[in-house]
């Protein structure tokens, strides 16, 4: 199994998976099976890149891709 990163749980994030605009810490940790501190960790970053909102729990998604792929 490889390595969790922060660009590959940035891309879901900006996917905007659960399709409701928000995002929180207890859900990247239950995706990935992470850890509190581990999902803390990505949701700082995910903020300090101006993804999520800073304030709010659960926190707004600012940014989201639309590029939906077609099958």
């Amino acid at each position: 199994m490889s390595e969790l990163t922060y660009e590959t749980v940035r891309d879901w994030v900006l996917s905007d998976p659960l399709n409701d605009g928000i995002m929180s810490v207890s859900t990247i940790k239950r995706r990935f099976r992470i850890a509190h501190g581990r999902a803390e960790a990505f949701m700082r970053q995910l903020i300090e890149d101006g993804i999520v909102s800073a304030s709010g729990k659960p926190r707004r998604i600012l940014k989201i891709n639309n590029e939906k792929e077609t099958v």
